[in-house]
């Protein structure tokens, strides 16, 4: 082999070391691109929905977690309300996990929903349960698989006058 071919050959691999070591900095750059949050007044559900890159290609673990207090009220099957007082929660953390697979890119778009925790019961023939109101407050999201967990806070949501999942 002369010595053309070899620092031919030797330049080709200092030159893609140079170019592929951006690539594997970035991923482990894990940083969200977007995130938003929305409370669905038709469910008394919270939904965050981002995009994450900067991944590389290994499935990521994320929590969406917050301090929330749901209230519920018993209702006749005409839909008045009986004298009484509402079932409430007090707030209290909740929180739901999902794994979601990188994209070939190294992205991941995707949606977690917090949902409405039931407290009390209806005492009497013909009551049902309805969520009237819903108060979701320090929501945040978190990459609990990337080496730095980047996390974003989303913005608060609450609601009253619903009757939402009538049991």
């Amino acid at each position: 082999m002369s010595i053309i071919t070899r620092a031919v050959g030797l330049r080709a691999i200092l030159m893609a070391a140079i170019l592929f070591a951006p690539g594997i900095a970035l991923a482990q750059n894990a940083h969200f691109l977007k995130a938003t949050g929305a409370l669905d007044t038709t469910t008394g559900g919270y939904t965050a929905s981002w995009k994450e890159a900067g991944l590389g290609n290994s499935p990521v673990t994320y929590d969406l977690s917050s301090t929330a207090s749901f209230t519920w009220q018993c209702f006749t099957k005409s839909g008045n309300q009986p004298q009484g007082s509402p079932n409430s929660t007090t707030p209290s953390t909740i929180f739901t996990t999902g794994t979601f697979p990188p994209s070939h890119n190294g992205t991941i778009t995707g949606s977690l929903t917090l949902e409405p925790v039931e407290a009390g019961q209806c005492n009497g023939n013909g009551l049902k349960n309805c969520l009237t109101a819903v108060d979701y407050e320090n929501v945040v999201l978190q990459d609990t698989t990337s080496v730095s967990e980047p996390s974003v806070t989303l913005p608060s949501a609450s609601a009253s006058g619903l009757q939402l999942d009538c049991h």
